[in-house]
């Protein structure tokens, strides 16, 4: 009676730890991202969806691979790696360059309201 008992748990624990596998993962790129250095004179916007992401004005679709500290975006075109850094931050690889880092734009607005906010308190 306690080989079926034990077996039983088993398989329950087997079919479980399945299910929480196969389940999707959320994804942490979601939403508006602002670039903190300026590119052309502007920063870059990035937004994506579940569906793929918002680039020059258009939707392109793309699928997420995501891993625990990256998420690599694939577009028909091309690849993009990005990793996480924090909730509100993300690095990418850039060609020539080191790293880009994005914000997410609430974080971004929240940090130029506090700025502002320091500046004036500065100068009273």
């Amino acid at each position: 009676m306690i080989k079926y008992i034990i077996t039983l748990i088993m398989t329950t624990l087997i079919l479980s730890v399945g299910v929480w596998l196969y389940l999707p993962k959320d994804n942490p790129l979601l939403g508006e991202w602002i670039s903190t250095d300026n590119i052309y004179g502007k920063p870059e916007r990035l937004v994506f969806t579940e569906f793929g992401m918002f680039k020059d004005g258009s939707h392109v679709p793309a699928e997420f691979d995501i891993s625990r500290q990256k998420v690599t975006v694939i577009t028909n075109l091309a690849s993009t790696e990005y990793l996480l850094v924090s909730d509100n931050m993300i690095k990418q690889r850039v060609p020539r360059q080191t790293w880009r880092f994005f914000l997410r734009a609430k974080a971004m607005k929240n940090m130029k309201g506090t700025l502002k906010q320091s500046q004036v308190n500065r100068y009273n």
